[in-house]
């Protein structure tokens, strides 16, 4: 994501946070990898936050944050609450078909026109699997083409059109280089959107479930603790994952809550 004022490479949008129940102080406090991932346009690993719904009432909620860029390229803050599951019926703001929430389900990446906050853009769609909301980004944030190009530039390859067209729609594929087998795809919760793997497509898949399985069993997370600092420890709050949350009298649905 290109974020205004590219000198300042830790900005970090105080405002939006503030909504969340982080202030700039623990906002300045967060680890400092957790500060470049959000700054870089990443997504952060979760967070524990509170939420004031404008009715007097406080929730506190474990979700993902990530700094994208609206229309007019200013910063917007996207976040991405854990759930229980993903439903079509109760969260389908991207209009999905069943076929395609399957297909998520299954670890593929989407690409599709989708409409976010009115506007409607091409965008690349993949399931987070630890908080089962859809992560997605621009395709021309992950500028696939030119991380093609540099592929066989620097590797000497030339790919086929196929391949390029799979790359395209977010589907992996498998190279030969040096002699070795290298699988190159789409993987949205990189820091540019696009991940290389040492091995054919089965080790994609497989280095694709390790990585979820590694985070899964705890459910591990940021929380301010007494301690007045940030620390890991299971956020998990089971009644969070079904909550309804409106902010500034607008609902905003599992997807991502732009803020």
């Amino acid at each position: 994501m290109e974020i205004p004022n590219k000198n300042q490479q830790d900005i970090l949008p105080y405002e939006k946070l503030a909504l969340l129940g982080i202030d700039r102080e623990k906002a300045d406090s967060l680890p400092q990898d957790v500060r470049h991932k959000l700054s870089s346009g990443e997504v952060t690993p979760l967070l524990e936050v509170s939420i004031n719904t404008g009715n007097g009432t406080v929730i506190t909620l474990p979700l993902k944050l990530q700094l994208a860029a609206d229309k007019d390229g200013n910063p917007t803050l996207i976040a991405y609450p854990m759930q229980r599951d993903m439903s079509l019926d109760r969260d389908n703001v991207l209009r999905l078909s069943q076929q395609e929430k399957d297909a998520l389900m299954r670890g593929e990446v989407l690409h599709k026109a989708i409409d976010i906050n009115g506007e409607k853009t091409q965008q690349y769609l993949q399931l987070d699997p630890e908080t089962k909301s859809v992560i997605h980004r621009r395709i021309t944030e992950v500028q696939i083409e030119q991380k093609l190009k540099d592929m066989e530039k620097v590797n000497d390859i030339e790919l086929g059109s196929q391949q390029k067209q799979q790359a395209r729609e977010g589907k992996p594929i498998e190279l030969s280089v040096g002699g070795e087998k290298v699988s190159v795809g789409i993987d949205l919760r990189e820091p540019q959107g696009f991940r290389v793997v040492k091995g054919d497509l089965k080790e994609w898949e497989r280095q694709q479930k390790i990585r979820y399985d590694e985070q899964h069993p705890e459910y591990l997370g940021l929380v301010m603790t007494d301690k007045n600092r940030w620390e890991y420890q299971k956020v998990v709050d089971k009644q969070s994952n079904e909550r309804a949350i409106k902010l500034d009298g607008q609902e905003k649905r599992s997807f991502g809550m732009s803020l």
